[in-house]
């Protein structure tokens, strides 16, 4: 379209599909669950900052968690209304095109 704009619904959906998929992995794969075992560290001082320090990025990763569910629920949202406007349109104009009675328009003589 040289003068509008083209929207691809297909990269919509799927962008939408891959937010999905990391917040999926973000969710099973907790960051608390780094900081492992006090021994681990053999510094039980170190080990509570670290167990610190992983719990306050635990909550970092929940809140963007929240924000990549919004972008992704608009995306679909976005799609969603995209498509259902096309099929307005496409319907529309295939009525006016394919009327069913009276003369062809294009068969007029000038």
């Amino acid at each position: 379209m040289p003068d509008g704009f083209e929207v691809d619904l297909t990269s919509l959906v799927r962008a939408a599909e891959g937010v999905n998929g990391v917040i999926t992995d973000m969710q099973d794969n907790k960051v608390s669950g780094l900081s492992g075992q006090g021994a681990d560290y053999g510094d039980a001082g170190l080990a509570g900052v670290i167990a610190d320090f992983c719990g306050r990025w635990e909550i970092g990763v929940e809140h963007l968690t929240n924000d990549a569910k919004q972008v992704a629920g608009r995306l679909t949202l976005s799609a969603q209304t995209y498509a259902k406007a096309e099929h307005i349109n496409v319907s529309l104009l295939s009525g006016s095109l394919q009327e069913s009675t009276g003369t062809d328009p294009a068969a007029a003589a000038w």
